[in-house]
């Protein structure tokens, strides 16, 4: 919008300028509790809710002097207009210029979102819509629900005004924009009869076109919100993915000698099974390399090919994975230049840390995994560990589970909270590239948790379902770790082996059949899976059975 500080326009003289420097001057004495009233509307010239309304001037009062540099974010009007209305600022007033050319019977919206702060920069309580109708009367349609998503968003409301804008409304800019509170709460008020497209963004997109490329997007399950006799059409949730769109290659680098590593956009660990790697020389060769995932990094996916030739560049190629319409993997190309210098760093233990503790558990033995630098040459590397509780040699068994980890398993399990050494032997691991240990014989120490505990939650619904519904479980943890279950057809659900935490239940008809949520596209248009997220925290404890009965799915928080 544009923005406009007015000034005064008229030059005072020397004597009024002395006055207004005096009367600036005067300050509250220092010290005293500091401002956290928010600012607030008090008064509206015309009056919030006036008919007839023909442009001009809207003046908007408020309780205190509001901050200049937070109002051209924090003022929109909407539907939106040609052009946007000249918006002037003067202290605890803002004044906004509608153009005289208003279409008829419209009620218009000035939406002042919690971007708005006082000269003390405290926001908005809560945003604020005030109408003023072209007509004679103030439209009364209402849209709002939640919107759920990591950072700050927005939601985009379309009028669908004819056919093809069913399919191609996201290309235009959107006729009411709203930004969703601190919760997620969002509302439009004031909206006429007719039909609706919902869609929510990250804020940093807000009130643009989508573009499906490039710009993070959440859609509503209902794929047309009607307006009409039904004035009021709540629970509009919306769930906004934290990335865009399929795994993608993004990297690609040779390490030496025949190893090299790809870089993918987030982990694929889930879906590696399904993954086609193929290696294009330059002769147009291609070839199948051996890979296996980064024990540290599951978007990282080591390769090796077991003869190069003279290549000095290797092209990676990767297909693409479908699940219905959903893109999991993108395929793709990447060209890498392959370094066959000789490696000459002396070979390193990246994991565990140190001071590292090994999460144990009673029912099974955990193993106990060490993890390399370099690439090791296992049928060389038979017996290059030892393993010690003080000083009494404990039993074991190891296996390399690929070519940079090795996995300690004890015979007997793991004793709690207790102290441990593994030695590793310069002479008895060889590493494919590089040099061995710098140090003859490496000690690695580390302890063993409290066996930790698994509790089991059971529960029905109130309703028996008719589709395919999955319970989702996440724990809340900075890295949640995720369980999911299908609900039966009689409304029951029963997962025995959840660990002990605090845990977060969502609810969605797997329509798509993949098991996973699916938060709808805007071209092609799809709307999301239907869910429905528990309002409140679950605590699974150890060895207790948790009970939720009879939850009720239509009765949204």
């Amino acid at each position: 919008m544009n923005f406009i500080i007015h000034y005064l326009k008229q030059i005072p003289s020397i004597a009024a300028l002395i006055f207004l420097y005096s009367c600036a001057a005067i300050q509250g004495p220092p010290g005293g509790p500091k401002d956290e009233t928010p600012p607030e509307l008090i008064e509206t010239i015309p009056k919030d809710g006036t008919i007839y309304f023909d442009g001009g001037r809207v003046e908007l009062i408020f309780s205190e002097y509001v901050d200049a540099n937070t109002i051209e974010k924090a003022i929109r009007v909407l539907p939106t207009l040609p052009e946007d209305p000249e918006i002037i600022y003067k202290g605890h007033r803002i004044l906004v210029e509608f153009p005289d050319s208003l279409n008829e019977n419209q009620t218009y919206i000035i939406s002042i979102d919690r971007t708005l702060k006082d000269e003390h920069k405290v926001a908005l309580a809560q945003g604020i819509q005030v109408a003023f109708a072209t007509g004679d009367k103030i439209d009364e349609g209402k849209i709002s629900g939640t919107v759920t998503y990591e950072k700050s968003s927005s939601v985009h409301l379309w009028k669908i005004q004819h056919d093809d804008d069913l399919t191609e409304f996201y290309q235009r800019i959107p006729d009411y924009v709203v930004d969703a509170s601190d919760s997620g709460h969002y509302e439009f008020r004031f909206l006429s009869a007719g039909n609706y497209r919902l869609a929510a963004v990250d804020r940093s997109a807000s009130g643009s076109p989508i573009s499906p490329e490039r710009t993070v997007v959440g859609l509503p399950w209902t794929p047309i919100i009607q307006l009409g006799i039904e004035k009021d059409m709540p629970n509009q949730n919306i769930r906004i993915p934290d990335k865009m769109g399929g795994l993608k290659m993004t990297q690609a680098e040779w390490l030496t000698g025949n190893w090299g590593i790809l870089t993918f956009s987030d982990k694929i660990t889930e879906w590696i099974s399904a993954m086609q790697i193929h290696a294009i020389f330059e002769d147009s060769s291609i070839h199948q390399p051996h890979q296996f995932i980064d024990p540290l990094d599951g978007s990282k996916l080591h390769l090796t090919l077991p003869e190069l030739g003279e290549n000095q560049y290797i092209t990676f190629m990767t297909n693409g994975i479908m699940q219905g319409e959903e893109t999991i993997l993108d395929s793709g190309l990447i060209k890498v230049k392959v370094d066959t210098s000789t490696d000459t760093t002396h070979l390193s233990i990246k994991a565990p840390a140190k001071n590292y503790v090994l999460p144990i558990e009673e029912v099974k033995i955990v193993p106990f995994q060490i993890v390399f630098s370099n690439l090791i040459d296992s049928e060389k590397s038979q017996y290059p560990f030892s393993f010690m509780q003080d000083t009494v040699p404990i039993p074991f068994n190891f296996i390399w589970a690929s070519l940079l980890h090795a996995r300690i398993t004890p015979l007997k399990n793991w004793i709690p909270k207790t102290s441990y050494k593994i030695s590793v032997f310069r002479n008895e691991i060889h590493p494919r590239f590089g040099r061995s240990l710098k140090d003859s014989v490496k000690i690695i120490s580390f302890k063993t948790s409290d066996f930790s505990g698994y509790g089991r939650l059971i529960g029905s619904l109130e309703k028996k379902v008719d589709e395919k519904m999955v319970l989702e479980v996440s724990s809340m943890e900075k890295e949640p770790s995720t369980f999911r279950t299908v609900v039966n057809s009689h409304g029951n659900f029963d997962m025995i082996h959840l660990p002990e935490g605090n845990y977060s239940l969502l609810f969605f008809k797997d329509l798509d059949g993949n098991d996973h949520y699916s938060y709808g596209t805007v071209h092609p248009y799809k709307p999301s899976e239907w869910f429905y997220a528990y309002p409140d925290t679950v605590k699974i404890r150890t060895n207790w059975d948790l009970e939720l009965n009879q939850i009720n799915l239509e009765q949204h928080p």
